[in-house]
């Protein structure tokens, strides 16, 4: 049951394959201490990385701080970011 105070938002990134990019993209949101509550992820034709992720944010946590660090950590490994706040 969704609590009165729960936030989502719809992360999606997009871009080229590696290992190790759920890692460094799960790490920022265990990092704010929000939860990934649904995703689904696939490596298409061409190499191409594409995730998205329903991730619950508490109350205490700023959006825009998680915003800003998942845009940063995402720019360093190649990926584009899109958020879609549910």
């Amino acid at each position: 049951m969704q609590k009165e105070k729960d936030r989502y938002v719809v992360i999606t990134t997009i871009g080229p394959n590696r290992p190790g990019l759920m890692s460094e993209i799960s790490s920022v949101i265990s990092e704010f201490g929000c939860n990934i509550e649904d995703l689904d992820q696939v490596v298409m034709k061409r190499n191409i990385f594409v995730l998205s992720m329903l991730v619950n944010i508490p109350i205490n946590v700023n959006i825009d701080k998680l915003r800003e660090k998942m845009s940063k950590i995402c720019n360093e490994i190649g990926l584009e970011v899109f958020f879609y706040y549910a």
